[in-house]
């Protein structure tokens, strides 16, 4: 007997919170007010994801290789660039992103007719596997930091118990889906 309503996340999500406009950030980025409470769900690392038959798949995929390909970016504010930007830069390489999707699970709808790259929490591949998708998977090239999702509330939820029902049943959730996923 609740309701989820899913808000694109913003620079303000602290304030948000504060404020009562939103009950539960979940994000891989940490807030910045000392206040808010915060509880990991899941550590997860990224692998590549592109159609059946890839050229990328017939060579060994080296980070020059995966930077000759056009990627997808997912993000929730639009932004092109970020971590796999900054490992290629290391190593004097570039990609070219022409689209940026909202979400992972749109972006997977995108790769079948098209050589594009996604790059994707290793917990997506599943979701590759329940719908049937002709989708190949593979190891990423370069070095990329774990990335660690979280959830955060304000204080004054702390005791609500049916926040608190609803923080315990989405990690539970989240843990369960992370054993699953493991190789």
């Amino acid at each position: 007997h609740c309701e989820l309503r899913f808000v694109p996340e913003g620079d303000g999500d602290d304030e948000a919170l504060r404020e009562g406009r939103i009950d539960l950030r979940i994000s891989n980025t940490r807030p910045l007010t000392p206040e808010v409470k915060v509880q990991n769900l899941f550590s997860t690392t990224f692998v590549g994801l592109v159609r059946e038959h890839h050229p990328l798949l017939d060579e060994e995929i080296t980070a020059e290789r995966f930077a000759a390909f056009p990627h997808i970016s997912m993000s929730r504010r639009g932004i092109a660039r970020g971590p796999i930007d900054a490992a290629l830069s290391d190593l004097g390489l570039q990609r070219r992103v022409p689209l940026i999707a909202p979400s992972f699970h749109a972006a997977m709808f995108m790769l079948p007719d098209s050589d594009l790259i996604l790059p994707v929490p290793k917990e997506t591949l599943l979701s590759v596997s329940r719908l049937g998708l002709h989708l190949r998977s593979f190891a990423l090239p370069i070095p990329l930091p774990t990335l660690v999702l979280t959830q955060a509330w304000h204080p004054r939820y702390d005791k609500d118990p049916a926040h608190k029902w609803f923080r315990e049943t989405l990690r539970a959730s989240c843990n369960e889906t992370w054993h699953v996923a493991q190789p």
